[in-house]
């Protein structure tokens, strides 16, 4: 296996991952939307934000199902996707759709991981109509997230101030052992109510996912995007979602947050062509 040396390289390879996640969705009659801050990317630069070390998409639980249900996991030759419910050795909970001669090493977590450059899949559930029912569902869901990061995490890699402050404190009570518990409970709470009998969805799992809430409706009315060359789509309501979320999206962030989310050492295998084509 090669190293992967560039950031580039890294987007490179994630291209090569969404492009075959799309191509796939085409041929099955699937929607994936792009999300989050590859979205943003593909409205300000028509492709990655520079310093972007990642590709984010969202799909429908109906979609995702039957993604799941249609490839066995099985994207292309090249590409896998990982399914958090039925695959007991990947600790996260949100899926990934990886490139699988590939290994991701990550300084994120407390004991090593087998990880594989991927793209992650947001996937839309259900949320109560009542705001104050809604509010009890999201507040749970940020206890059995924090549960399993104290658990999964290493605290010395984490973005935020107050995880940095207060995870070393609490992960004392949390064993390792305990993260297949609470990934198991969130993906179960994930699915509580379910998309086709709700007027309203969200990502649920997401960080903030409270302010991801919006109509299926407006989730359901696709619009076109170019993202890196490639003909994509994202909801209808991408313009309010974004600004609720990041405020003006289109400006660009001061110079001292322009920087990559993570750090990473990654390699894939030796055939891979860097290329943009």
């Amino acid at each position: 296996m090669k190293k992967v040396e560039t950031l580039r390289q890294l987007q490179l390879v994630s291209t090569y991952i969404y492009r075959d996640l799309r191509q796939f969705c085409n041929n099955n009659g699937l929607q994936v939307y792009l999300h989050g801050g590859t979205l943003i990317g593909a409205l300000r630069h028509k492709g990655y934000i520079p310093w972007d070390d990642d590709i984010d998409v969202c799909m429908s639980r109906t979609d995702y199902d039957k993604m799941l249900q249609l490839g066995g996991g099985r994207i292309s030759d090249k590409c896998s996707l990982i399914d958090p419910e039925t695959t007991e050795s990947f600790n996260g909970y949100i899926p990934v759709v990886v490139y699988n001669e590939s290994v991701m090493e990550s300084g994120q977590y407390r004991e090593k991981e087998d990880l594989k450059i991927g793209i992650s899949i947001f996937v839309y559930d259900g949320v109560p109509k009542n705001i104050l029912c809604r509010s009890m569902y999201f507040l749970r869901m940020y206890i059995l997230r924090s549960k399993h990061a104290l658990c999964r995490a290493d605290f010395k890699h984490v973005n935020t101030t107050a995880a940095k402050v207060f995870g070393p404190v609490f992960q004392c009570f949390f064993k390792s052992k305990n993260t297949l518990k609470y990934k198991m409970k969130i993906l179960k709470l994930q699915k509580k109510y379910k998309y086709q009998d709700s007027d309203l969805i969200s990502t649920n799992a997401d960080y903030q996912s409270s302010r991801e809430v919006c109509s299926k409706s407006d989730f359901e009315k696709s619009v076109p995007v170019s993202f890196e060359g490639i003909k994509s789509f994202t909801y209808s309501h991408y313009d309010s979602h974004l600004r609720k979320y990041y405020g003006d999206y289109m400006q660009l962030p001061p110079l001292e947050s322009q920087n990559p989310k993570h750090s990473f050492t990654a390699y894939i295998d030796d055939y891979f062509i860097f290329s943009n084509d």
